[in-house]
């Protein structure tokens, strides 16, 4: 007898990123990303202000529509899928200046 891993239905779904483009006006924030993250996985984006590491969240999370590619969750490809039915959550950090 053979058995086989089940994940959990609450279980996170890997990500798959192919070929994601976006421009704003003539300037290219993404061009041509491809990013694989496992179910489970932890991972950061470090990069350079401007490097497009907020317009790929933002695409991620359906914010912002990629002129050109794919974003999968699991099997579901969520390019046209509205924010609020992707499941994701995203907290954008803001700069808090102290007052002496």
């Amino acid at each position: 007898m053979t058995t086989q891993a089940v994940a959990p239905a609450d279980a996170p779904l890997p990500i798959t990123i192919r070929g994601l483009s976006k421009r704003f006006g003539g300037v290219p924030a993404l061009d041509g990303v491809d990013l694989d993250i496992r179910s489970g996985e932890f991972m950061t984006l470090l990069g350079l202000s401007g490097s497009g590491k907020t317009t790929l969240l933002m695409a991620l999370a359906g914010f912002e529509r990629p002129d050109a590619g794919s974003i999968r969750l699991g099997e579901a490809e969520m390019v046209r899928t509205p924010p609020h039915r992707r499941g994701i959550g995203m907290v954008l950090q803001s700069y808090v200046s102290s007052r002496t």
